[in-house]
């Protein structure tokens, strides 16, 4: 019996961990966790644009730009920040 209390113990500790640790930060991210994948998002495009125009030779318009429209974003003292969120320094 104290062997299935201990269990059940393990198991919910567990979950009330997992619930505040990973799980909040996987759906709730903060500011800077969201600047972080921008930069990425926005380095994995301007990337991708790079490798098209040095292989087709189309080097159609500004990545950059280009990249920022694709993900709603504008830089800001050199970090990408997204229209649909309102900068904590606002």
């Amino acid at each position: 019996m104290l062997g299935r209390i201990f269990s059940i113990a393990v198991v919910i500790a567990a979950a009330y961990w997992y619930w505040t640790g990973p799980y909040q930060d996987r759906t709730n991210p903060s500011y800077e966790q969201r600047l972080q994948k921008h930069a990425e998002d926005m380095a994995l495009c301007m990337r991708g644009a790079a490798y098209k125009a040095g292989a087709t030779g189309d080097g159609s318009g500004d990545a950059e730009e280009s990249c920022a429209r694709r993900y709603n974003l504008y830089q800001h003292e050199g970090r990408w920040h997204s229209y649909d969120e309102k900068r904590p320094d606002q």
